[in-house]
């Protein structure tokens, strides 16, 4: 579990939450979420080069907003990022390509779509937001 948390941490650190928190009265589909990540990888890839690099994702965090409207402090922002990077550059050559991060993605989705119905349910977003809260802030995941 511990390691589904830590990926959902950067994950939904990366996304600003929304694909697995616009939940909370219908569905996230698989296609929805990556709809969305594919919008915020093209946002965050600022220099346009197919990949995202170390600052790039550290400048994303940096941006992105938090509960009641805060955004990470730079500190928190390093952390999340260097997260995102240790768990989606699988062929370590320090940046992160689209297939990379669709499949990280992938394994979050997998990861948080306890019954396997191919949509998060607002239950399911919420342990998912939960998980990514208790690892970003040292705090004991709940189990499912």
């Amino acid at each position: 579990m511990k390691h589904h948390a830590t990926l959902a941490a950067a994950l939904v650190a990366f996304l600003s939450l929304p694909a697995l928190s616009a939940v909370a009265t219908g569905q996230e589909t698989r296609a929805s979420a990556t709809a969305k990540l594919d919008k915020e990888f093209a946002a965050s890839d600022a220099n346009k080069d197919g990949f995202l690099s170390p600052a790039e994702v550290q400048a994303r965090m940096g941006k992105m907003k938090m509960g009641g409207g805060k955004t990470l402090d730079p500190v928190h922002a390093k952390r999340v990022a260097a997260l995102f990077l240790a768990r989606a550059d699988t062929n370590k050559d320090g940046k992160v390509s689209k297939a990379e991060s669709d499949a990280l993605m992938g394994a979050v989705f997998n990861a948080y779509d306890t019954n396997h119905d191919g949509k998060v349910d607002g239950t399911e977003a919420a342990r998912a937001r939960a998980a990514a809260k208790g690892a970003t802030t040292g705090q004991a995941t709940p189990q499912r």
